[in-house]
C-alpha cells in the first residue's frame, strides 16, 4: 500500500482512506470532546500530513494504524489548542491518577459495552474521562479497548516490555476508574 500511495495511486489512496478512516476517526472523535465536525477535520488533517510523510513510514516499527494515531496527536493538540482546550486538559491531566479495569468489567459481565457506549450520556462521560486524563494513559487504554490490541502488540509498538505496558495499563485504568467514579457522581 505505501508504495501505490507514493505513486500517488487513486484507487490505493482511496482504499487506504476506506481502511483507517473509521479507526482513526473513533480515535480522535473522543479526543476532541465529542465534537463530528472537529474530528473530521483533525481526520482530514492526519491523512493529510501522513501521505505528505509517506516516504518516512516505517512498517518494521508499527502498523500503519498505529503510525497513523501516532501522526494525529500533534494535529489533535494543535487543533485543541486553537479552539481553547489545551489549558483545559493540562489541567485536568495534571489532577489525574485513578481507575478503569472495573468499569470494563461491569460492562462487559453485564453484557453492555456495545449497548452502553451507545448510549449518549455514558458515552460523553467516557468521552470526558478519556479527554481528561494523561496522554500516556488514554493512548494505553484506546489501544487496548478501542483498538483492541494485545499487551504483546502494545509493547511491540510502544518499544516496551510487556511487563512494563501491563503496569502502565494497570495505571491507567486506576485512574480512568477514579476519574469516572467523580465525574459520574457529579453528573447524578
Amino acid at each position: 500500500m505505501q508504495q501505490g500511495l507514493l505513486r500517488g495511486d487513486e484507487q490505493t489512496l482511496e482504499a487506504f482512506y476506506e481502511k483507517y478512516f473509521s479507526r482513526l476517526y473513533r480515535y480522535i472523535y473522543y479526543r476532541v470532546w465529542r465534537d463530528h465536525h472537529h474530528a473530521e477535520e483533525v481526520v482530514n488533517d492526519t491523512f493529510v500530513e501522513a501521505l505528505e510523510k509517506m516516504a518516512r513510514y516505517d512498517p518494521d516499527r508499527g502498523s500503519m494504524e498505529a503510525w497513523l494515531i501516532m501522526t494525529s496527536r500533534n494535529r489533535i493538540r494543535s487543533s485543541n489548542a486553537t479552539m481553547g482546550r489545551a489549558h483545559e486538559y493540562e489541567t485536568s491531566w495534571s489532577m489525574m491518577d485513578g481507575e478503569l479495569d472495573t468499569i470494563f468489567a461491569d460492562l462487559e459481565a453485564q453484557n453492555l459495552q456495545e449497548t452502553a457506549l451507545e448510549n449518549e450520556e455514558l458515552g460523553n462521560l467516557v468521552g470526558k474521562v478519556m479527554g481528561s486524563l494523561p496522554n500516556e494513559y488514554s493512548k494505553l487504554l484506546e489501544m487496548k479497548y478501542i483498538m483492541e490490541y494485545s499487551t504483546r502488540e502494545i509493547a511491540s509498538l510502544m518499544k516496551k516490555t510487556e511487563k512494563a505496558v501491563e503496569s502502565k495499563l494497570t495505571r491507567a485504568r486506576a485512574a480512568f476508574r477514579k476519574v469516572f467514579s467523580g465525574m459520574s457522581t457529579e453528573e447524578i
